[in-house]
């Protein structure tokens, strides 16, 4: 028995789905928009703390979106190579199941 391997292109699909749909909800809620006025905080100290940990977790999730994008994009291009693969094999097995001409490659010689 093979030790090989099997991949479930649905799944493989779904998680490149699901990655991608987490940058477009990262991109529509922006950590820009939690960042409010000294007044919003009652403090203007509290407000300046505040606005500079938006700034620093801004760039954070500006490059967590862009390592995502490549997860997504990886994903995707597994996902079609395993895909062309498998449409590549089962028509090459078709091709010989069908084939009309020649001895019957499972037919035995004894």
């Amino acid at each position: 028995m093979s030790d090989g391997f099997e991949v479930d292109l649905t799944s493989l699909v779904r998680a490149a789905e699901g990655v991608s749909g987490v940058i477009t909800d990262m991109t529509y809620h922006q950590v820009s928009d939690i960042d409010g006025s000294g007044a919003d905080y009652g403090n203007g100290d509290l407000a300046s703390v505040m606005s500079d940990f938006c700034d620093r977790w801004n760039i954070g999730v500006t490059n967590l979106i862009k390592d995502v994008q490549q997860v997504a994009t990886r994903l995707t291009d597994s996902a079609d190579t395993y895909a062309k693969a498998e449409h590549a094999n089962v028509s090459m097995l078709n091709g010989i199941l069908e084939r009309h001409t020649g001895t019957d490659p499972a037919a035995s010689s004894w």
